[in-house]
């Protein structure tokens, strides 16, 4: 009788150990599925992440900046205004009817200790001309820079302006901002002194 009863037990928990098991669903697609928060001690991912369904959401595991350094997860769905690893943020900028194409400094608001900010692309309403008897191009100054604590923007025909017979101009200013967490800014200077030719001492990146 020992026997059997071991065996019976013995077959029960293979069955078991090869079934699926759902919490708070009726079918489960792993071996074990919930549907709704988990908590654990600790994660060990033994395979490769699975390419997510049609209808599932997602969710960035992401580690905040020093100090808090914590890791938290970013979810469009439910959190729609919290930052992703990389953001787009487009800025429609009217400029001083006096100028009509002069943006000194648009303050951003956005920390730049926690965010790296690139212009990625511009642009502008009107045609710019210079009153000057030379033939010159138009080149425009367009970049952010950081300071005090937050990101500045700049936006110039420096020498040029629309006619004033033109309305104003409108400044579009496409920003990739990317959380410092995963991106890292190298600032350097390089002279070429009396030569038109030069080489960095080292890659920056390798």
């Amino acid at each position: 009788m020992t026997n059997i009863i071991s065996i019976i037990l013995l077959v029960g928990t293979i069955v078991l150990t090869s079934a699926q098991v759902g919490i708070n669903t009726v079918n489960p697609e792993k071996e074990l599925t919930v549907n709704g928060t988990m908590k654990t001690s600790g994660v060990v991912f033994k395979k490769p992440m699975e390419k997510l369904g049609a209808s599932e959401n997602y969710t960035f595991i992401i580690k905040s900046p020093a100090p808090e350094n914590k890791i938290t997860a970013y979810n469009d769905s439910f959190v729609p205004n919290s930052p992703a690893p990389i953001n787009l943020i487009q800025y429609k900028i009217t400029c001083d009817p006096s100028d009509k194409d002069w943006v000194n400094q648009f303050d951003t608001k956005i920390n730049s200790n926690k965010f790296l900010v690139v212009i990625s692309s511009f642009g502008f309403t009107q045609p710019t001309r210079t009153y000057t008897a030379d033939w010159v191009t138009p080149m425009h100054q367009i970049f952010a820079y950081s300071s005090g604590g937050t990101w500045k923007l700049k936006a110039d025909y420096q020498g040029f302006s629309p006619d004033a017979s033109l309305p104003t101009g409108v400044w579009t200013l496409n920003l990739l901002v990317f959380d410092r967490s995963y991106a890292k800014d190298f600032n350097t200077t390089q002279n070429l002194g009396a030569s038109t030719t030069g080489a960095a001492s080292a890659p920056l990146i390798q």
